[in-house]
């Protein structure tokens, strides 16, 4: 009997490894970014990218800044620092043996560039303050990043697959669900941005009504973000049901996407946290953490969901499109990817 060990080739292997961890690592990057916002510790170490002219953490020298924000702060460029390093090696990897293959050399390539810019946008930052629009887009260019990665990561699952041809029904509504959340996280970014984080101190109204009274752009942030929070919640729940009928040939997307829904409830449960605790750390932190989650989940989904469609559009054309087993194909998988797309 073979080796299960043996079955996933160690170059696949490795890619897989290092796209999964680059991923992982930038969730962590933008939740330690969030826990920097909600401790006020954005100027935790002045200058950029030396902290208060130094490399080494400040346990001694935070002359002007309390010990604890100048920690957090630090410990955000570590973590970029960390997440530099996966991404360099997965580009090396990906430029090394898998140069033919355009759906993981181009977002791979493509996530040095945009790390680079994330951390001219960080000393931009440091530099000119906090303002909204700069937290904003420090925020969507993270996000933008960690979407590269969760497509290099699922691509790195179905190597062998060379997609063509139209999107089909299912990978064209992931993909719009991963795009309504996108705009919903740069609408709560600039919310967060422009303290309107408690615009209204009630949850679900808005100061005791449905529609409430605007004019100031707080309040219409705020009611902005909670409309769109309803429309996002419209748009992924058809997918879902879609997803589910679907789940007999499209597993891995239908999990993704199945994960992804279920963390969007978690996720409108912590944002009424936020109001109800009044911005405490942990529901603020959990809020950012939470959407990029999900959004890298739909990114994930929809390229799962279009390597699913094109090892076995036959098959699910064949079943009607039905979630049972029997709609799966009824050959065995004759190689790596195959295995890797089915389980």
């Amino acid at each position: 009997m073979p080796n299960p060990a043996e079955r996933i080739p160690r170059p696949h292997r490795r890619l897989r490894q290092l796209a999964v961890a680059a991923a992982g690592a930038t969730i962590l990057l933008i939740a330690v970014g969030a826990l920097v916002r909600a401790t006020g510790s954005g100027e935790g170490c002045p200058g950029w990218p030396r902290c208060f002219g130094r490399w080494v953490p400040p346990f001694t020298h935070h002359p002007g800044v309390p010990l604890t924000n100048a920690l957090i702060e630090y410990s955000h460029r570590l973590t970029a620092s960390a997440v530099f390093v996966l991404v360099a090696l997965l580009a090396v990897v990906a430029w090394r043996r898998y140069r033919g293959v355009k759906r993981v050399i181009i977002p791979a390539t493509l996530s040095i560039g945009l790390w680079l810019f994330q951390a001219v946008l960080g000393g931009l930052v440091v530099r000119y303050g906090l303002t909204p629009w700069l937290v904003t887009a420090h925020l969507a260019v993270a996000n933008l990043f960690l979407g590269t990665l969760a497509y290099t990561a699922a691509a790195a699952f179905s190597v062998d697959v060379a997609p063509a041809g139209p999107f089909d029904r299912m990978t064209r509504l992931v993909w719009l669900a991963a795009g309504a959340v996108l705009g919903l996280i740069v609408v709560g970014a600039l919310v967060r941005g422009e303290g309107a984080g408690l615009a209204f101190t009630d949850w679900p109204l808005m100061g005791g009504r449905v529609v409430p009274t605007l004019g100031a752009l707080r309040p219409t942030l705020m009611f902005v973000h909670r409309v769109l929070v309803l429309l996002v919640a419209g748009v992924i729940a058809p997918l879902v049901l879609l997803a589910w009928t679907r789940r007999g040939t499209r597993g891995p997307a239908a999990a993704l996407v199945l994960g992804a829904a279920g963390l969007y409830l978690v996720q409108v449960l912590i944002g009424a946290a936020n109001v109800w605790t009044r911005l405490a750390v942990g529901p603020v932190v959990a809020h950012v953490a939470v959407s990029s989650l999900i959004w890298a989940a739909l990114v994930a989904g929809a390229v799962a969901s279009r390597a699913c469609w094109t090892s076995k559009g036959a098959a699910e054309a064949a079943g009607g499109g039905r979630g049972s087993r029997a709609a799966a194909p009824v050959r065995a998988p004759k190689d790596d990817h195959e295995r890797a797309v089915s389980r």
